[in-house]
């Protein structure tokens, strides 16, 4: 039997989301498809991409149909012919055997559920969102179809929906600690930060081991000012997943903001050159270096990255900022020409000042 694996690329502005593990969502044991979420907060874009891998030590082949259980066998029939040209790569295949089946099972929640499926492959996600929206409307509450049919809606930018459908998961079922995990993603969102907290508590209660849940805390403690806060909900977050750079990101902004830049910059230097060298990092220790007064080291380490990474704009600007701060306009002229030649408009300003 083929399994399903779906990647999830969302945005609520909040870079800790990064952390989200894998989940597995398995549809009832039947000949059709099982399903595999999976999602990860980055950037500032939406992207959905599905893709059928054969389920391990299995040999890329629908299995053969089981016995009726509530559909039939017909149905069983249907559902095993749709995986079997899923699994071959054949997707516009199966969505026509599934196309047919709604027509003749209109009633039939599974039925609609997989046709979904078989949309969601072919990356018609306001399609895959329109079955789910009937299936859910056939047969009795079902926690996973509904928690599908939120993060499709996530995906589509219906973010009302959205926590809609995933408030009706987290009640059908309150045991599972993704539904409130993703509820309070959108709640984000839409900015109804209280009800984000409580149901990112919630989803702690149930699986503490979370280490995004208490990294998103951390975060929307620092939005409003509390780093103390922060602090405590960051170091359960990096006691789960040290090697984490986002983590250790925030814990440095709040130490920062607590007044403790010394003991930022100690948490960020360890990092590997690739990432100390990143543009949020650079930014706070260079933060940290100018409450300290110390703008020598602050130069260097900008001038060192830029070096690093003689492509970021950025990184050459403020190379040459600080240099001139430390009254080198040879060095300050470097780097704001690098910047300039890589298009930076500021890097002009400062040039026409070093004249």
């Amino acid at each position: 039997m083929p399994i399903f694996t779906r990647s999830v690329w969302t945005s609520w502005a909040i870079p800790v989301a990064a952390r989200v593990p894998w989940w597995g969502v398995a549809r009832p044991g039947r000949a059709g498809f099982a399903v595999v979420a999976t999602l990860s907060v980055v950037a500032s874009a939406a992207v959905t991409t599905w893709v059928f891998v054969p389920r391990a030590g299995g040999m890329g082949l629908a299995e053969p149909p089981q016995p009726a259980v509530a559909l039939g066998e017909a149905i069983d029939a249907v559902l095993s012919s749709a995986a079997a040209y899923v699994n071959r790569k054949e997707p516009e295949k199966a969505e026509a055997i599934m196309r047919e089946a709604i027509a003749k099972f209109p009633e039939e929640r599974e039925v609609r559920v997989q046709y979904g499926l078989v949309l969601l492959a072919l990356k018609k996600h306001a399609e895959a969102y329109e079955q789910y929206v009937v299936a859910m409307k056939l047969g009795a509450k079902d926690a996973a179809t509904a928690f599908m049919a939120g993060t499709i809606a996530s995906t589509l930018g219906k973010f009302d929906a959205a926590v809609s459908h995933y408030a009706s998961a987290q009640s059908t079922d309150p045991s599972v600690a993704r539904y409130p995990l993703f509820l309070a993603q959108v709640q984000i969102k839409l900015n109804k930060v209280d009800e984000a907290k409580t149901n990112l508590l919630r989803s702690g209660r149930i699986d503490p081991d979370q280490a995004v849940v208490w990294g998103t805390l951390a975060e929307l403690a620092m939005r409003e000012n509390k780093p103390g806060v922060a602090l405590q909900h960051i170091a359960k977050a990096r006691q789960i997943e040290a090697g984490v750079t986002e983590w250790r990101l925030i814990e440095a902004r709040a130490l920062k903001r607590s007044n403790r830049p010394e003991e930022a910059i100690k948490l960020l230097v360890g990092l590997d050159q690739a990432e100390r060298y990143s543009p949020a990092v650079l930014q706070i220790m260079g933060e940290c270096f100018g409450m300290l007064s110390r703008p020598a080291d602050a130069a260097e380490m900008y001038a060192a990255a830029s070096e690093a990474n003689p492509s970021n704009a950025l990184i050459a600007l403020s190379a040459a900022e600080w240099c001139l701060r430390l009254n080198q306009p040879e060095q300050a002229r470097k780097f704001a020409q690098r910047a300039s030649v890589l298009g930076e408009p500021n890097a002009k300003k400062l040039l026409e000042q070093l004249k």
